[in-house]
């Protein structure tokens, strides 16, 4: 009885899709081709294309009333790849941010919109070339970005691309919205991986020719995430930074003269340390002295951009009557004042300059009066404070037994500095 059902339903099942396949053949002509020269030629699991899929399991039904679980399983395949198709032609595409490892791509994060559902998506896979699209989450972000980490280094570093001319055919508000969730995503990402920040390029002083930089590693011009850059173009005249966590424009963009992009780098890289007595001015990098001429009368051409102590004194350029300067009073007698303390002095407009004697260790003195920086000869030894002063010596004597236990902002790092001379 059971058997007899079985092949009534088979039975039903082939009529059915006979009569079908009947009016598909005089409503699609695609269908009495495939039928007539594709249905046996093509073997089903090379069939790549859903229609021809379908075409093949309607054609089977007809003959047997029965398709096999392969070509079923091949089916549900097929549907779930047109979906992702379906779904990608409806998004428009917005931006995309890579994280990388050298020359190695680490994750690839494609941002979308649907304009339709007036929704942002995200995708990190592919099927088939075709973007795997996930409503835009904080949390997912956050997880794949955190999953991240180099095999070779401690640092990873972002490239991104935001595509303007896909953006430009939607409407004003949504595009500032767009690149604004742009931006923020570049920030997130940042935010999410210690070995992304880890990615900051140290300054390095610009001794001789200006060196050429990476484009991918970022250097913090200012303080904040606002203020890294990357230098996108580096001619023999003009340099050019942009953002490395928002869409280039020309706003944000920096252009440099090569001259100013030195002194760019020598700021951020070289400590002012002390000036000296004889016109120039000393910086340090690391534990390494750096020389340069505070004014015109110093006269030198060797001295125009920070320059390497050692390097000075090999210069066959630099006047000799300088280098026997340098060596008698700085690397002979170490003559020269490192900043110590401000001290701010009640009632008054008036500040209490400490500096400390590099060779000797012992402590001098002077006055800013109303922000005016005193000159170096100014200076005298801290003893004859109470007596040149005695209306700031309690002030002095109050901020220095105060700090005697918590030291002010800099002051351990100053004492501390150690110079290879």
């Amino acid at each position: 009885m059971a058997m007899k059902m079985y092949l009534t339903i088979r039975s039903s099942i082939k009529l059915f899709h006979r009569v079908k396949n009947l009016v598909s053949q005089f409503l699609d002509p695609d269908f009495n081709t495939f039928k007539d020269f594709g249905f046996k030629a093509v073997p089903t699991d090379q069939l790549n294309d859903l229609r021809k899929l379908r075409y093949v399991r309607d054609l089977k039904l007809a003959e047997s009333g029965f398709v096999n679980t392969a070509l079923k399983e091949q089916l549900a395949l097929l549907k779930s790849r047109d979906r992702l198709f379906q779904k990608d032609r409806n998004i428009v595409p917005v931006g995309r941010i890579s994280v990388h490892e050298n020359e190695n791509k680490l994750m690839t994060l494609l941002l979308g919109f649907n304009r339709v559902e007036n929704r942002t998506y995200m995708s990190y896979t592919h099927v088939n070339n075709c973007p795997v699209w996930h409503n835009y989450a904080i949390p997912l972000l956050k997880e794949k970005v955190q999953h991240l980490y180099p095999s070779r280094s401690d640092h990873l570093f972002i490239k991104h691309r935001y595509f303007q001319r896909d953006v430009d055919h939607l409407d004003i508000q949504t595009k500032n919205r767009l690149l604004h969730l742009f931006n923020d995503t570049l920030r997130n990402i940042y935010s999410y991986n210690r070995h992304l920040q880890n990615g900051i390029r140290p300054m390095v002083p610009p001794v001789g020719k200006l060196p050429k930089l990476s484009k991918t590693s970022p250097i913090q011009i200012e303080q904040g995430l606002e203020g890294l850059f990357v230098p996108a173009t580096q001619g023999k005249n003009v340099v050019t930074l942009v953002p490395y966590l928002k869409v280039a424009n020309e706003k944000n963009r920096r252009y440099l003269s090569v001259r100013e992009f030195r002194s760019l780098l020598e700021r951020k890289s070289i400590t002012h340390l002390a000036e000296t007595k004889y016109g120039v001015s000393l910086g340090i990098h690391g534990n390494r002295l750096y020389l340069k001429a505070a004014n015109s009368a110093v006269g030198s051409d060797a001295l125009k951009e920070w320059t390497l102590l050692d390097e000075f004194l090999e210069s066959k350029n630099a006047p000799k009557r300088l280098k026997y300067e340098v060596v008698k009073n700085l690397i002979e007698k170490k003559d020269f004042l490192i900043h110590l303390d401000e001290i701010p002095l009640r009632q008054t407009n008036d500040t209490l300059l400490l500096k400390e004697h590099y060779g000797s260790g012992k402590t001098f003195f002077a006055l800013s009066k109303n922000d005016k920086k005193p000159e170096l000869k100014e200076y005298r030894p801290i003893a004859g404070l109470k007596n040149r002063y005695p209306e700031y010596y309690h002030s002095y004597r109050e901020y220095m037994n105060r700090t005697d236990s918590l030291e002010p902002s800099g002051a351990k790092e100053k004492r501390g500095i150690k110079i290879s001379i």
